[in-house]
């Protein structure tokens, strides 16, 4: 019988596959995403600690709090309301 190795030289297929990369596979956008893109920032921890605690007492996502501040700049600029 044939001992088991901590060696590498001796592994067997299935240790050679276990090796090789995962092919990423692409998952398929959800429909409220849809012709939508992403808006980013980076900001103090303090700043999202704000708006949780302000969305919890207001009951509202971070993304509704972002959406009306951005309807607000828009207005303010002359421009339609139109972040939903």
């Amino acid at each position: 019988m044939r001992q088991a190795s901590d060696s590498p030289k001796e592994g067997g297929a299935a240790e050679k596959a276990a090796v090789q990369p995962v092919e990423k596979t692409r998952t398929a956008t959800p429909s409220n995403r849809l012709g939508k893109k992403s808006i980013t920032g980076w900001f103090e921890a303090d700043v999202l600690k704000q708006l949780k605690m302000i969305g919890l007492d207001k009951d509202m996502s971070i993304q509704q709090m972002v959406g009306e501040a951005l309807n607000d700049f828009f207005a303010k600029n002359g421009k339609p309301q139109i972040a939903r």
